[in-house]
């Protein structure tokens, strides 16, 4: 059993604010012995794990507009929008490597959501072996439903985490956390809506039924586990922060002025709540299931 938990929503780009978080949390010596990460919210979590403060930050204002990262090129080439092969491995490994030894030190459990296409559900995976070039588990938590083929895993083909659990807080408590720490990449007054283009996701995945009808069903389980993370936090269970404006982030967006705006109000907003937070790591709670 953890005594508090860290859950990092995902969101692409926009995770930019939750680097903005944890780079004050570093700053601030605050760790957990367990977090668990969603898509972009799981390579946040390995960094800050390692202790390379700065270092999400700088991918996404150095690498976002990066053509080798995302492009009509890589489409063309690749068949996918996305290269995660080179977000994994050359620049992960090369241009912008994770301190291992730091990260080994930590002995922090790390969870990783990802979504099976065949049969349409999250499964949670503890990766280890972020020696191995490539980050298979990371790859496949952030490989987004049609701008990447997703990530085959054993016999199965995975997709991004958040499709089927984008807040995965009744995870954490499931693995043992008495209670969480919840960063949000939306604001609290955000709702999301109905996906459009339903034939063309019916088409995109005519193989993957299941996939295809977690896609369309998003909205409805993103809404229903926002109001549970604020229940949550209304009990004593869960801290959350979240962004204090609208962002108005797309997943994919490149403009560095304003991902370097986001990161600002990650750090701002963490520092805002930072003497809240010490205070809710440091009084015990009962151990609580959200379903």
């Amino acid at each position: 059993m953890y005594s508090c938990g860290l859950v990092l929503e995902g969101g692409g780009n926009r995770a930019i604010y939750t680097s903005g978080v944890l780079d004050a949390f570093m700053d601030q010596g605050i760790t957990f012995p367990y977090v668990i990460g969603v898509s972009a919210g799981s390579c946040n979590a390995v960094s800050y794990i390692g202790k390379c403060r700065g270092r999400q930050h700088d991918i996404s204002i150095q690498y976002s507009g990066d053509k080798r990262f995302m492009s009509l090129e890589n489409m063309i080439k690749n068949g996918e929008f996305l290269n995660g092969e080179w977000l994994f491995g050359e620049l992960s490994y090369d241009l912008s490597p994770l301190d291992q030894e730091a990260y080994d030190r930590a002995n922090t459990t790390l969870c990783v959501v990802v979504t099976n296409a065949l049969t349409g559900k999250a499964e949670y995976m503890y990766p280890k072996d972020f020696h191995k070039r490539g980050c298979p588990i990371l790859r496949a938590s952030c490989a987004l439903p049609g701008a990447t083929k997703g990530v085959v895993l054993g016999k199965d083909r995975y997709f991004d985490g958040g499709v089927t659990d984008s807040i995965p807080l009744a995870h954490a408590y499931e693995d043992g956390c008495q209670k969480a720490v919840v960063v949000l990449t939306q604001d609290r007054n955000y709702q999301k809506q109905p996906m459009g283009h339903a034939r063309l996701i019916r088409r995109i995945f005519r193989k993957y039924p299941l996939m295809t009808r977690a896609i369309l069903n998003r909205y409805k389980i993103y809404n229903r586990q926002l109001e549970a993370v604020w229940d949550a936090q209304g009990r004593g269970d869960a801290f959350v922060i979240a962004p204090d404006h609208p962002l108005h982030c797309p997943t994919l967006e490149r403009n560095t002025d304003k991902l370097e705006q986001i990161y600002q109000t990650g750090y701002r907003n963490a520092m805002e709540q930072m003497d809240a937070l010490k205070a809710f790591l440091a009084k015990p709670s009962p151990f609580t299931e959200i379903k």
